[in-house]
Order: C-alpha cells, then structure tokens, then sequence
C-alpha cells in the first residue's frame, strides 16, 4: 500500500523520464547517473507497490497505473512550484511607475493596487492617469515602467489584455432625434475613441454638434449623467444612471486593450503587477460580456 506522502524528487524525475522518453535523458536533467534514475523508479515502484513501466521492444512504456500517477505527479508538481514562486515573490522590494488611462481609474485601480499591496507591501507604486498619448510618450522617455494602452487595431507590440466594443452612451432618459444633428460630449483631440466616433456619423452622413469638449472622462461622465448629450467610450467605468444606447446610431469598432513594458525584459515587481493587471481587467470585460 502507498504511503501517506510522495516524494517530489521521485515524481518530478518520473515525470520527466516520461516527457523525455528516456531515463538517460532524464540523469541529464537532474545531473545524476542512468543507474540512479532507475533506482529512483525502482523506489517509486516500492512505493506504490504496483509496476509503473512494462518493456516494449528495447524500450518501455507505462502500465495503466504508471499513467495514472503521471496525471496527479504533475499536478502535484505544479502546484508545489506554483506555491514555491508565490512565496519567494513576496520578497519583492523596488518601485513600479504604472500609466492608466482614466477609464480604469476609479473601477479598475483600487481592486489593483489593494491586491497588489496585499502580497508585495515592500514595492513602491506610483501611477500616473493621463490621455493615451501622454502615456506613450512617458514610457517612451522612461518616466514609466509599464501602462495599459488603446488602440483601434489589434497591438503590434505589448500583450493583449481583450478587446471591447465602444459604445453610445448617455442618460437613462437620452432619445436620439433623427431630425437634429447628434449632441455630442467628445474628449479633446487627439482622441483615438472621438475620431472613431465622427468616423463613425460621417460614413452614414449623420450630422452632429459638440455640446462639451473636455480633456477629462469624469468631466464627459457627468455632463452625460445630466443629460446633455452622447458620449462615446467602453462600458468599463460607465457611472450609474447612464446606459448604451443603438436606435438610430451608427454601430461602432471595437478598441483593444493592452500592456506595454519600458523595458523588454521587466523588474519582476513589474512583471507580478502586469500579471495582476491582466487578471483584473479580463474580469471586468467578462462581467460587461455577461451583462
């Protein structure tokens, strides 16, 4: 009968004798001679107290119980490595220089920084929330180490995070009005999401007018709660009272999310909130898909 606990130097041995096809291949790997290896196997047998390898032609292949330990030896593997990585990153010290966009300010940054803060307290975050083109031009002069960028076409460089449709967005009340040229609460120029839109009118000839230009979302967020007119972003961050509007609109692309890193091969306090990043915003674009 096994017994209570499994020894991971066996089963990570055992598991790459299998990947590799060979036990010599494997005393490689693991800077020990063939003989050890097979003694190695010849225990993890004992262990078990069932054949885990049958000889086939001049070589050998696992039994029905050899596959079966296969399966759990790597999962046991994994999640001790996965469990060995955790703990040896809580010990990150340094700073991280983050760049978001306003539309992940107020939904996406405290969620971010707390889960953050929570396992890594030693690393410093400062962040800077400012337009697209500020961002890039901040990363590129090494102000930043890593921000979430936009863009209307899948990235060239960086890692996608997902990708959203933009929307029209206004008040609970707003109704469009075919006969009136469409009021409109635009970002500043150069604004990716604004030339989107107006793209948008101008290829079925809607006529429009901006009620508010205004170089900040909460600015364009309010003026569309009171009412005053279209605006045009994701749903991510979109404040209460307002809703996504289609009738008698032009449909829109969708705009692509996405990482961007200073440096090729990041700090690992980088890297981990990259990583934290990603997992937090493919949520939130799961939970606006669901809805």
């Amino acid at each position: 009968m096994i017994g209570d606990v499994m020894d991971l130097d066996l089963l990570r041995t055992f598991v790459l004798a299998v990947d590799l096809d060979s036990f010599a291949k494997a005393a490689d790997r693991v800077a020990r001679s063939q003989s050890a290896v097979s003694l190695q196997m010849q225990r993890l047998e004992e262990m078990t107290g069932q054949p885990l390898f049958i000889k086939q032609g001049r070589g050998w292949r696992l039994t029905a119980t050899g596959e079966l330990l296969l399966g759990y030896a790597k999962q046991l593997l994994d999640i001790n490595d996965r469990a060995v990585r955790a703990l040896n990153d809580t010990q990150l010290e340094g700073q991280v220089r983050l760049g978001l966009p306003a539309d992940f300010a107020e939904s996406e940054l405290p969620v971010i920084l707390a889960r953050f803060a929570a396992v890594y307290p030693q690393v410093q975050i400062t962040v800077m929330i400012d337009r697209q083109f500020v961002l890039i031009q901040q990363l590129q002069s090494g102000q930043l180490d890593l921000i979430v960028n936009l863009d209307m076409q899948p990235p060239q460089e960086g890692t996608l995070i997902g990708r959203l449709p933009l929307r029209w967005i206004g008040n609970a009340n707003t109704r469009v009005n075919a006969e009136q040229p469409l009021p409109l609460l635009l970002f500043e120029a150069p604004c990716i999401i604004r030339q989107a839109g107006l793209d948008a009118l101008d290829q079925v000839q809607r006529s429009w007018r901006a009620v508010l230009t205004s170089h900040s979302l909460a600015g364009l967020w309010a003026a569309a709660q009171a009412g005053l007119g279209l605006t045009l972003r994701t749903e991510i961050g979109m404040p209460a009272g307002c809703k996504t509007l289609n009738a008698g609109l032009p449909p829109l692309p969708f705009i692509y999310i996405f990482l961007q890193h200073q440096q090729q091969h990041p700090a690992p306090a980088v890297a981990r909130l990259a990583e934290i990043l990603t997992e937090t915003i493919r949520e939130q674009i799961q939970s606006i898909r669901k809805t």
